[in-house]
Formats: C-alpha cells, sequence, structure tokens
C-alpha cells in the first residue's frame, strides 16, 4: 500500500483511494462491476469500506493491475470460478 491506514472499522473513500494508490472514480466504478463490494453509506451519503471491502479491494487491483486480467476475468477469480 502506497499510504498506511489507521487501524479503525470503516474507511472512507479518499483513505482508501490514498493508501491504493486509486482516483476514487476508480473505487466507484468497482462498486458498479463487483457485485460483492457493497461499502455502507453514512447518513451523510459517505461510503465507509470495511477491512473486507479493503481486502477486497486490494484483491481487485492485483487482479487488474498486476496480473491483467479483464474485470470479467477478475469477477471469475473472486467468484471462485476460472478465468
Amino acid at each position: 500500500m502506497a499510504y498506511p491506514l489507521p487501524d479503525k472499522f470503516y474507511y472512507k473513500i479518499g483513505e482508501i483511494s490514498k493508501a491504493l494508490s486509486l482516483n476514487p472514480s476508480v473505487l466507484r466504478f468497482w462498486e458498479s462491476e463487483f457485485n460483492c463490494l457493497k461499502p455502507r453509506k453514512s447518513s451523510a451519503g459517505q461510503r465507509l469500506y470495511s477491512k473486507d471491502d479493503l481486502n477486497l479491494l486490494i484483491t481487485i487491483k492485483k487482479l487488474l493491475y498486476k496480473d491483467k486480467l479483464t474485470i470479467e476475468g477478475a469477477r471469475r477469480v473472486i467468484a471462485g470460478t476460472s478465468p
């Protein structure tokens, strides 16, 4: 991770985007592409990512950027089927 995160239950989208060196728009796009990625929303509508969400985002980033899979291929790997 590019930016260390403090140990807490939920992280805002800005904290996650800095930690993963991704634009917030990429994170919002991935929410629409990966059904398993569902951050909570605060009463003000702010996205709140859990540690499980963070781990999933790390996996998605690895699959897309390092392993060079397509979004469909990454979906299949996460779902447990072959790419």
